[in-house]
């Protein structure tokens, strides 16, 4: 019987491979050096963005890089926050927005806010109920800020020492409130003269002129610092604030026309104010251009009748470069805040 056969099993083996010629293809050049900005401090990066402005800022230069990215999320980036908008309506959304980013962005460190020509009462309610530590408020051209808005929103503003307002509504109720909720405040300006919305219309004439200086006499008793440019009080409101305000070292009284400071008021005034501007001084380097034109209806060879109703005796203006011939006011009638439209 014949014997099975015997099959063995053998690992075939692969031929040696031959060694790969040297590539003559130069190595890949390394990746380029980081731009010079990425290497800057943080706080001079910060610095440069709030001088860029907080809209570019948010819309544009965070998206730059990653380390940008960071310096942008950094609380401490948001605790100064400067927005200006050049009164150009179609911004105001943008503006609203890139406003609520930021003051988030500071996670309640917000310490200095200035809002220029577009602030409201929705604005300055989300602000107050976010920062708590604010020391610093100003307010420019906010027409839609009411009267009692701040008044509403003034007990967020423990720590506050500084609040400017310029061609913002402000009541007398606001200016009290505002004293007793805000006791560490030392600085304050009111300017509520001048235009509001651009060239519509004239600053609204007070009966009770003195109002404002009392509220500000009898609820600021440690302010250092006063600006009243354009008030219509008279002496008696002016003594009411030297006795209420006896810290005062600084007092601009730039175009308030029916304070008299020949007398006693005036030695009083500059015996008692280290810095004290008056009526009459210059307006060079103030923050907003101004400009007087006195108009007396009497004087007018056409009486229309005005008079019965305001007596115009100084008009404040804000636009330098503008005359007085340049404005048909009789063309519109008169709102219920005494405005021309």
């Amino acid at each position: 019987m014949p014997k099975p056969k015997r099959y063995e099993w053998r690992i075939k083996q692969k031929p040696p491979q031959k060694a790969a010629a040297p590539s003559s293809a130069p190595p890949p050049p390394p990746p380029p050096p980081s731009p010079p900005w990425v290497e800057l401090p943080r706080e001079i990066t910060a610095d440069i963005f709030r001088r860029v402005g907080v809209v570019d800022t948010l819309l544009n230069a965070q998206n730059v890089c990653n380390s940008w990215w960071e310096v942008c999320h950094d609380p401490s980036m948001w605790r100064v926050i400067d927005m200006r908008n050049p009164e150009d309506m179609e911004m105001d959304v943008v503006f609203h927005k890139s406003c609520r980013v930021a003051v988030d962005r500071s996670q309640g460190q917000l310490s200095k806010i200035n809002i220029e020509y577009f602030g409201n009462n929705g604005l300055l309610k989300y602000i107050a109920e976010r920062s708590n530590q604010l020391r610093h408020l100003q307010l420019v051209g906010c027409d839609n800020i009411s009267k009692g808005s701040l008044a509403a929103v003034a007990k967020n503003f423990p720590l506050l020492e500084e609040l400017h307002i310029y061609l913002t509504s402000i009541s007398i109720v606001d200016i009290e409130v505002i004293g007793r909720s805000c006791s560490q405040l030392k600085s304050f300006t009111l300017n509520v003269c001048g235009f509001r919305g651009g060239l519509t219309g004239f600053r609204r004439l007070q009966i009770n002129v003195d109002d404002q200086a009392h509220a500000i006499a009898l609820n600021m008793p440690e302010l250092q610092h006063l600006a009243l440019f354009g008030n219509t009080m008279t002496n008696e409101g002016l003594c009411a604030i030297l006795d209420g305000c006896p810290l005062l070292e600084s007092l601009d009284l730039r175009h308030c026309y029916s304070i008299d400071l020949e007398g006693d008021v005036g030695t009083r005034c500059r015996q008692q104010i280290i810095d004290l501007k008056c009526p009459h001084d210059c307006t060079h380097g103030y923050e907003l251009s101004a400009q007087i034109c006195d108009y007396n209806p009497a004087d007018d060879e056409s009486d229309h009748g005005l008079s019965n109703y305001y007596n115009y005796s100084d008009f404040d203006y804000i636009y330098p470069d503008l005359e007085y011939d340049d404005f048909n006011y009789l063309s519109g009638d008169l709102d219920d805040d005494g405005f021309f439209w």
